[in-house]
């Protein structure tokens, strides 16, 4: 891409859109960033990404005027709603709308493995990156994992590996982006305070493969019934993971405590024991299986596969260990951002339980997770702006405690619990009523944790 002297604007200045600023700058481009906050805050946060005043970048804080149409294309952040009336101007005028990852594909090189889903994404990322720096030079890791993909983009080579998270939101504005491997880890209700529905929810995750042609993978769950019925409209080759394969190959699976690689004839080839791998829950040996499948596909050996697995104990955030205290373990799953992982926490932890539960809500069906927090725990703490749905939702079923904050809501859940307890963060909501990212909720979670003294202690 020429970007020399072309005018962009950048819609929303959270970490995706500051360095898709910095990226298009270097490269030339008069940049223009139009956020929702006050200009006084948006100036101080842009000097504070390398984007003040003396790098030409100009921008407008407050809301999105016309001024962000002067431009040859939009630059969108993945919070930012396709419907707000400057999107829908821009669209009229034909001026082109893309995501961060749309302009950092066209500016990067190598190979891409993309991984997408509504559960399991960061987990699965992560794991296929450590397995790929067993087998390949250079392996960059990034996405909606933390690290936008313009930070790398320009620095990528043809025999490079890039392997990317991506969020539905980052999908519904590329047009061009192709990965050589995709992989959906699974589809579940999420994001329905931004969809109208959960069948539009899961058309934006699809788009990964519409560029998708024969010389490509695409990874999809067996277990799933749709991503059968998607696999009969893609052009790409399909290869798939799952505790059910059936005649779907080739793929990978575990059977009798060992996982398996079942070719296109159907060959199974040993891959590794589940006894090596420290992820705990069995949602996370579907992580392992999408992973492995992926890594297989884009030539990791096998023997590179099982030393990974021994060492690889999860990301942060997803199900981490905090500290034991009065014998009560507190865990840290502030990825826990929707029912269903939310399910996943609680399925996979010790009781009795102490679940904190919160946050902005997705306006997701709540009845599969009112049931597992029912026959899970022993009671659930509520804070932030979905504490009445939850309340109504739970009440008479679960026992309640409403905290004014969350701060309050660690330390109601540590004077509930007693030894032999589990204290579980797993919010089953957003975090952006009270956080600006789940990172952040579960950081701060472990601060508080830290800061709690046994309940014998005196306190000063």
């Amino acid at each position: 891409m020429n970007l020399a002297g072309r005018p962009v604007t950048v819609i929303g200045a959270a970490k995706s859109g500051l360095a898709a600023a910095r990226g298009l700058l270097g490269l030339g481009a008069r940049v223009f960033i139009s956020d929702l906050q006050p200009l006084e805050r948006l100036q101080k946060t842009l000097c504070e990404a390398g984007l003040g005043p003396e790098t030409g970048v100009t921008c407008e804080g407050g809301g999105h005027t016309e001024r962000a149409l002067d431009a040859d294309f939009l630059v969108l952040s993945p919070g930012v709603p396709t419907t707000i009336p400057i999107l829908r101007k821009a669209q009229e005028r034909g001026i082109p709308i893309h995501s961060e990852i749309e302009i950092a594909y066209r500016l990067s090189q190598g190979r891409r493995l993309v991984v997408t889903g509504s559960n399991g994404k960061t987990t699965t990322t992560t794991l296929l990156a450590k397995f790929c720096e067993r087998a390949f030079p250079r392996v960059f890791l990034g996405g909606n994992i933390g690290i936008p993909m313009m930070e790398f983009a320009a620095q990528t080579r043809p025999d490079d590996v890039q392997v990317l998270e991506v969020s539905s939101f980052q999908l519904e504005t590329v047009s061009s982006f192709t990965p050589d491997i995709a992989v959906i880890t699974n589809f579940y209700e999420n994001h329905l305070d931004r969809y109208p529905d959960y069948e539009a929810y899961c058309q934006a995750k699809e788009r990964i493969a519409m560029n998708m042609g024969p010389s490509h993978w695409l990874v999809l769950n067996a277990d799933q019934p749709r991503m059968t019925a998607l696999a009969g409209q893609v052009r790409c080759r399909v290869a798939w993971f799952g505790w059910q394969l059936g005649e779907r190959r080739p793929g990978v699976t575990c059977e009798d405590g060992r996982f398996f690689w079942v070719n296109e004839a159907g060959a199974r080839e040993p891959l590794f024991p589940d006894a090596s791998i420290k992820l705990i829950g069995r949602h996370n040996r579907e992580n392992v299986m999408a992973a492995t499948a992926a890594a297989r596909l884009a030539g990791v050996p096998v023997a590179a596969l099982e030393p990974v697995l021994r060492e690889f104990g999860g990301v942060e955030h997803r199900l981490e260990w905090v500290r034991e205290l009065d014998g009560i373990t507190f865990i840290n799953d502030s990825k826990g951002t929707n029912c269903a992982a939310s399910i996943i926490a609680m399925n996979a932890c010790r009781p009795p339980m102490i679940l904190i539960a919160g946050g902005r809500d997705k306006g997701t069906d709540l009845s599969a997770w009112v049931t597992a927090v029912r026959t899970r725990t022993k009671g659930v703490v509520l804070y932030g702006e979905a504490r009445e749905r939850f309340r109504s939702a739970l009440e008479g079923l679960a026992p309640l405690m409403l905290a004014s904050s969350f701060a309050e809501a660690v330390e109601l859940a540590h004077q509930w619990a007693v030894a032999g307890d589990t204290v579980l963060l797993s919010p089953a909501c957003s975090s952006y009523d009270l956080f600006p990212n789940f990172e952040v909720r579960g950081t701060v979670f472990k601060e508080l944790v830290a800061k709690l003294t046994p309940k014998g202690a005196s306190r000063s």
